[in-house]
Protein backbone atom coordinates (compact mmCIF):
# COMPACT_ATOMS: atom_id res chain seq x y z
CA UNK A 1 0.00 0.00 0.00
CA UNK A 2 2.91 2.49 0.60
CA UNK A 3 4.61 1.84 -2.23
CA UNK A 4 1.24 2.77 -4.04
CA UNK A 5 0.60 6.19 -2.32
CA UNK A 6 3.91 6.83 -3.13
CA UNK A 7 4.36 6.56 -6.45
CA UNK A 8 0.70 8.14 -6.49
CA UNK A 9 2.30 11.11 -4.95
CA UNK A 10 5.27 11.30 -6.98
CA UNK A 11 2.83 10.98 -10.45
CA UNK A 12 1.31 13.79 -11.85
CA UNK A 13 0.31 16.28 -9.26
CA UNK A 14 -1.44 19.51 -9.68
CA UNK A 15 -2.92 21.80 -6.72
CA UNK A 16 -5.41 24.27 -7.46
CA UNK A 17 -7.37 26.91 -6.03
CA UNK A 18 -10.62 26.17 -8.03
CA UNK A 19 -11.57 29.68 -8.07
CA UNK A 20 -9.36 31.20 -11.10
CA UNK A 21 -7.32 29.48 -13.36
CA UNK A 22 -4.79 31.94 -12.84
CA UNK A 23 -4.64 30.14 -9.36
CA UNK A 24 -3.13 26.50 -11.14
CA UNK A 25 0.17 26.10 -9.57
CA UNK A 26 2.17 22.57 -10.00
CA UNK A 27 3.26 21.17 -6.26
CA UNK A 28 6.21 18.26 -5.65
CA UNK A 29 5.48 15.32 -3.70
CA UNK A 30 7.39 17.08 -1.23
CA UNK A 31 5.27 20.29 -1.10
CA UNK A 32 2.31 17.92 -0.83
CA UNK A 33 3.74 16.21 2.31
CA UNK A 34 4.46 19.25 4.17
CA UNK A 35 0.92 19.96 3.27
CA UNK A 36 -0.07 17.20 5.06
CA UNK A 37 2.36 17.29 8.17
CA UNK A 38 1.25 20.53 8.31
CA UNK A 39 -2.10 19.92 8.50
CA UNK A 40 -3.58 22.01 5.76
CA UNK A 41 -7.05 22.14 5.06
CA UNK A 42 -7.40 20.87 1.31
CA UNK A 43 -9.02 18.36 -1.03
CA UNK A 44 -7.39 15.53 -2.37
CA UNK A 45 -8.62 14.56 -5.91
CA UNK A 46 -7.74 11.60 -7.57
CA UNK A 47 -8.34 12.07 -11.31
CA UNK A 48 -8.18 8.03 -11.89
CA UNK A 49 -10.57 5.74 -12.91
CA UNK A 50 -12.72 4.26 -10.26
CA UNK A 51 -10.83 0.93 -10.79
CA UNK A 52 -7.63 2.50 -10.31
CA UNK A 53 -9.08 4.17 -7.19
CA UNK A 54 -10.06 1.04 -5.80
CA UNK A 55 -7.04 -0.89 -6.36
CA UNK A 56 -5.44 1.87 -3.49
CA UNK A 57 -5.42 5.59 -3.22
CA UNK A 58 -3.84 8.32 -0.59
CA UNK A 59 -6.26 8.04 2.35
CA UNK A 60 -8.74 10.75 1.96
CA UNK A 61 -8.58 11.37 -1.35
CA UNK A 62 -11.98 11.55 -3.09
CA UNK A 63 -12.36 10.29 -6.86
CA UNK A 64 -13.59 12.30 -9.72
CA UNK A 65 -12.51 10.24 -12.99
CA UNK A 66 -12.99 12.21 -16.14
CA UNK A 67 -16.71 10.89 -16.36
CA UNK A 68 -17.52 12.60 -13.33
CA UNK A 69 -16.22 15.74 -14.38
CA UNK A 70 -20.19 17.00 -15.28
CA UNK A 71 -20.88 16.39 -11.16
CA UNK A 72 -17.33 17.91 -10.06
CA UNK A 73 -18.88 21.55 -8.46
CA UNK A 74 -21.15 18.89 -5.76
CA UNK A 75 -18.16 17.30 -5.17
CA UNK A 76 -15.42 19.82 -4.35
CA UNK A 77 -15.71 22.00 -0.92
CA UNK A 78 -18.11 25.15 -1.61
CA UNK A 79 -15.31 26.83 0.00
CA UNK A 80 -13.41 28.43 -2.95
CA UNK A 81 -10.10 29.42 -1.34
CA UNK A 82 -9.93 25.65 0.26
CA UNK A 83 -7.18 24.15 -1.62
CA UNK A 84 -7.53 21.49 -4.08
CA UNK A 85 -5.00 18.83 -4.89
CA UNK A 86 -5.53 16.49 -7.80
CA UNK A 87 -3.54 13.56 -8.99
CA UNK A 88 -3.38 10.82 -11.06
CA UNK A 89 -1.00 8.07 -12.74
CA UNK A 90 0.88 10.62 -14.59
CA UNK A 91 1.15 11.44 -18.47
CA UNK A 92 0.99 8.46 -20.43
Amino acid sequence: MKKIVVSLIISFIFMVSYASAKDFKSITADELKKMFDNKVNMALVDARTGMEYSQGHIPKAVNIPPEKLDKIETLLPKNKKTPVVFYCRGVG
